[in-house]
């Protein structure tokens, strides 16, 4: 997989990165909602000056919607693209992280991300999906 030509290295990027793909948006409202899903404050020194980068990229297009000329902005097929190679660059991430935390039952072999149960058995922890197949291991 082709490595994408924008850095996509911090949380505001890839929120806004986020927010494009799910529908037209105004600058400010990227803004705002960056701040609601951070929770920290964004300023227009943050967001603007990465729509241009994606806009002389030709990822994104803007259209002009009132009198104010407040801007829209909307990923364009090639940003559909990049989107999805991000994306799916971010799923091997989390891939990575969630096989981290799974454990494997070591009475049935089920894999568990969380809960279970920890049992010793002859001097050696093991971990088991739930209380009936530590009951029932045979080790």
């Amino acid at each position: 997989m082709a490595a994408p030509d924008i850095k996509i290295n911090n949380l505001v990027k890839l929120n806004a990165l986020l927010l494009l793909s799910k529908r037209k948006i105004h600058g400010y409202e990227i803004i705002k909602a960056l701040q609601h899903n951070l929770g920290t404050r964004i300023s227009a020194s943050q967001v603007y000056p990465f729509l241009g980068i994606l806009k002389r990229k030709g990822y994104i297009d803007h259209s002009k919607t009132d009198k104010r000329d407040k801007k829209e902005y909307s990923l364009t097929a090639a940003g559909k693209e990049f989107m999805r190679r991000i994306t799916a660059r971010l799923a091997s991430v989390i891939d990575l992280a969630i096989m981290s935390a799974i454990k494997t039952c070591a009475h049935c072999n089920c894999e568990v991300y969380k809960g279970g149960y920890e049992k010793r058995i002859r001097d050696k922890l093991l971990y088991f999906c739930c209380r009936n197949c530590a009951r029932s291991y045979r080790g």
